[in-house]
């Protein structure tokens, strides 16, 4: 830790100035945090008589970008005394949060490195996949000088050698039809419907896409944080259920954030070249949309054979096809004032019910969760506000992440679920015994925040344990233990945490000493 100010010393002062114009009258102590990502900085503030402070941190912001990441915090006296803390190893205060091993993922988010099944080769595009995909590409041209008058304004394909070198760039042998696409035009950059209602990039830009941050797609949820089950695409099968694959390479879009890739290793029962959709408009699992980009330009070319089309004018033509119609239902349910409900009629009333993946149960009365095994293929279901609440999940083989709040809750029907790795009890008001969780061969998370838990030292008897979140006092009663502690991922603390407080949690529950700065030094406002 250093003994100096490390340059920190106008901002401290001026934070200090922000707090104390920030807290009103009658308060004897404030604090300030300000947490600095890089990319943002987000400000809470308190003090011993008021829950939350405005204050105004504008201009601090603007020269916390020209300094390295890191939380600060001000803890300011009445009487001008403050103290000023920074420091890059902690992730957040208030709510806290401590990340131990960077490199953790949740089950089905691979870290980059994943095989690919399709290594460049150096070989020529297939000359029967180039003759079919000119073929259609011709007929496209054709039909759309026909319709527009002028002939689609595609720039120059590009070269053999092109495409080796980009492949060699990524690691990845694009699907043989993609390569074709490039060999007749490189992207089509105005719009002019070949993939209606998409249009693929440059082949540049593709290499860009693919090799800026980490390889691959899509990236969804990889966070300590986020919720992290990764839902099935539908048709089930065709797949694979991972939140990023290093053979997902993204060529192109909508151009309003919704986003085409290839995928070179599908599931057991996909097509490798299989095209997907992600972005804005998609959340939750990929959308499928064709078994190749061969099968769009053939649906595309037949509609506009048929006469079905839109012309805006200018250079765009849309065929009226089917490749986003999207008619599948929602993975997700939410079923609210559950307890003036039937919920054996609700969930019989479900249509395809074997979609269903997730499920939101709002406000329910005395429930056994048993009701949701027709559910084949349900995987988080969170339960919220509940009166009492028997987790019956035995017949749910599928469920990976259980979350209740409410009244009570009987733990031990979920003894020895095999998959269950999420399970997250907020605000249970009777009392909880966690002895049956050790039953859980895959609980990874555990949260237990503001839930009646006599004795927390249960939780050490939790080997496989990555990730914990507790409120304050219940991380000082784990503590007061005494017990050694699990070798966590990541800690979540909620409600109000000081740096030092946080880094006191650092050094107990294993973490490393920290290689970057650490600042803290003491002032008084003038």
């Amino acid at each position: 830790m250093t003994t100096g100010d490390a340059g920190y010393g106008d901002i401290a002062k001026d934070m200090a100035a922000a707090l104390r114009a920030g807290a009103g009258e009658l308060w004897s102590a404030a604090t300030l945090q300000l947490r600095h990502t890089g990319g943002s900085v987000s400000c809470t503030a308190w003090s011993d008589v008021r829950e939350s402070l405005r204050v105004d941190y504008t201009s601090i912001a603007r020269r916390l970008f020209e300094r390295p990441p890191a939380v600060l915090e001000v803890r300011l006296a009445a009487g001008g005394e403050y103290v000023f803390t920074a420091r890059p190893d902690i992730a957040a205060v208030s709510p806290g949060r401590l990340v131990f091993d960077e490199a953790f993922r949740y089950p089905g988010h691979p870290l980059p490195g994943l095989p690919r099944p399709a290594v460049p080769t150096g070989a020529p595009t297939d000359p029967a996949v180039l003759a079919e995909v000119t073929r259609l590409a011709g007929e496209f041209a054709e039909l759309y000088a026909g319709i527009k008058g002028t002939p689609p304004p595609w720039p120059p394909g590009r070269t053999e050698a092109d495409l080796a070198a980009a492949e060699a760039r990524i690691g990845v042998r694009l699907p043989e039809d993609l390569r074709a696409l490039y060999l007749l035009a490189d992207g089509d950059p105005e719009e002019t419907g070949l993939l209606s209602p998409y249009s693929y990039d440059s082949l540049d830009r593709l290499v860009g896409n693919y090799t800026e941050g980490d390889p691959g797609s899509y990236g969804w949820e990889d966070d300590v944080e986020d919720d992290g089950v990764v839902f099935e695409t539908v048709p089930f099968g065709r797949v694979k259920r991972l939140s990023r694959n290093d053979s997902w390479v993204t060529f192109g879009g909508d151009r309003a954030m919704n986003y085409l890739a290839v995928d070179l290793d599908p599931a057991e029962r996909g097509h490798a070249g299989q095209v997907l959709e992600y972005g804005r408009d998609i959340y939750g699992p990929l959308r499928y949309v064709s078994a190749s980009l061969t099968a769009m330009l053939t649906e595309v070319v037949e509609t506009l054979r048929a006469g079905k089309y839109e012309d805006p004018g200018e250079q765009y033509l849309f065929a009226e096809t089917s490749l986003r119609d999207g008619g599948e239902r929602s993975y997700s349910e939410v079923i609210s004032r559950a307890s003036e409900l039937s919920l054996p009629a609700v969930v019989a009333g479900l249509r395809d019910p074997e979609l269903v993946q997730e499920v939101y149960l709002n406000d329910p009365a005395d429930t056994d969760l048993a009701v949701f095994e027709p559910l084949t293929s349900l995987r988080m279901l969170k339960v919220n506000r509940a009166a009492a609440v028997t987790p019956s999940i035995g017949g749910l083989g599928a469920l990976e992440s259980l979350r209740i709040s409410g009244g009570r809750v009987d733990l031990g029907v979920l003894a020895g679920h095999p998959v269950l790795w999420d399970l997250q009890l907020e605000e249970i008001r009777l009392p909880l015994d966690l002895a049956v969780l050790t039953t859980l061969p895959r609980l990874t998370r555990l949260n237990l925040s503001g839930s009646a838990v006599p004795d927390l030292g249960q939780v050490c008897d939790l080997p496989g344990l990555r990730v914990l979140k507790l409120d304050g006092d219940q991380v000082r009663r784990l503590l007061d233990a005494g017990r050694p502690l699990p070798r966590l991922a990541a800690l979540l603390v909620t409600g109000r945490t000081t740096l030092p407080e946080m880094a006191e949690l650092r050094q107990a529950f294993g973490g490393r000493d920290s290689t970057e700065e650490v600042v803290e030094f003491s002032a008084v406002l003038s």
